[in-house]
């Protein structure tokens, strides 16, 4: 549905923050703007992206593309945030666009929604528009690789040694389970995905939204938001006891943001070897800070928490930034409660 301005609509009192303009809405259907569109495959749909944008994504090695309104625009290509030029004239063009892009992939966004996430064809889009939330549209692209990254190729660009490659395969062969931990942007889903790939089993991957690329026998679960009533929402804490009956090799979510970590830790205690999960933590020193308030998100007290854990993870992997390279930086073990040890590797 194209947004147009009613210049005799009004605004009922209390309905909207007072600053917003009124909204009317034709349904010409499909979406078209001002710019030269480019079609990718998603999902056996074509999706039609702007021209612009399409050729920003194609920058060798990008990785990030985030876009604050129509004047301030930055690409990762491995060194960290870059300024470059946006390809939008005005802030309505860019609202227009991701609403469109929204559209397309069947992802709510609009006055009622003005934040949402989807992905296209590996592309995961954060968008952000300015309804009573931001000042301008925004958004945040990540770019993951169309094919599986291997281990190999992150021992090539110097995520990790020799000697620590040896390690992460002695782990998996071990079945250990395994936390990825890191900040945003320290490549905890490509180490993970490097990890699967290593695998040829029956591993169920539960995610919030699809980013891992996966080749089967492996298979992908994928949260799903309530509809505009309210109903049909699916849980990661649900998909992850779903994934119990589906008679998996390992379990691997994602991420770890809420009560699906309880569930998770109960899984690991009831056998389940070779799970593997990613959650956000600066370093090993605050990961149990970070696993308490996870248990606490859970319904568990810290007691419990470091007893369930103990018995559950075997390593975590951590991830830094070092110079604009994504490094594993520290190995460590649990032990007893939530004491965690670091070992050479």
């Amino acid at each position: 549905m194209r947004l147009q301005r009613s210049p005799n609509a009004q605004s009922p009192a209390g309905r909207f923050p007072p600053n917003l303009p009124a909204l009317s809405f034709s349904t010409d259907i499909p979406f078209r703007n001002s710019h030269p569109l480019a079609s990718v495959h998603h999902l056996g749909m074509e999706i039609d992206l702007p021209e612009a944008l399409t050729k920003l994504l194609a920058r060798p090695g990008l990785t990030d593309l985030i876009l604050n309104g129509h004047l301030h625009t930055y690409i990762d290509v491995g060194q960290g945030l870059i300024r470059t030029s946006n390809p939008f004239e005005t802030q309505a063009e860019l609202a227009q666009t991701l609403i469109e892009l929204g559209f397309q992939t069947g992802a709510r966004v609009d006055i009622a929604k003005p934040i949402s996430d989807f992905v296209i064809a590996g592309l995961r889009f954060h968008v952000v528009l300015g309804h009573g939330v931001s000042n301008s549209p925004m958004v945040s692209i990540r770019k993951h690789p169309a094919t599986q990254v291997r281990l190999e190729h992150l021992l090539e660009v110097g995520m990790f040694t020799d000697r620590q490659l040896e390690s992460l395969k002695q782990m998996l062969l071990a079945r250990e389970n395994i936390v990825v931990a890191g900040a945003t942007s320290a490549g905890k889903t490509t180490l993970l995905g490097a990890l699967i790939a290593e695998l040829d089993e029956r591993i169920i991957c539960i995610e919030q939204i699809p980013e891992l690329v996966l080749t089967e026998p492996a298979i992908s679960l994928h949260e799903r938001p309530a509809n505009q009533e309210g109903l049909g929402a699916i849980s990661m804490q649900q998909l992850v006891i779903e994934a119990l009956r589906m008679r998996p090799d390992r379990i691997v979510v994602g991420e770890i943001r809420g009560s699906e970590f309880g569930v998770l830790l109960q899984a690991m205690n009831n056998g389940h070897r070779g799970t593997m999960t990613t959650l956000h933590c600066k370093s090993l020193a605050d990961l149990p800070n970070r696993l308490i308030l996870l248990g606490m998100l859970s319904g568990f007290d810290r007691e419990l928490t470091g007893q369930m854990v103990s018995q559950s993870f075997d390593v975590v992997l951590q991830l830094e930034r070092v110079s604009g390279v994504r490094k594993l930086t520290q190995i460590g073990r649990f032990g007893q409660g939530l004491k965690i040890s670091e070992v050479a590797a």
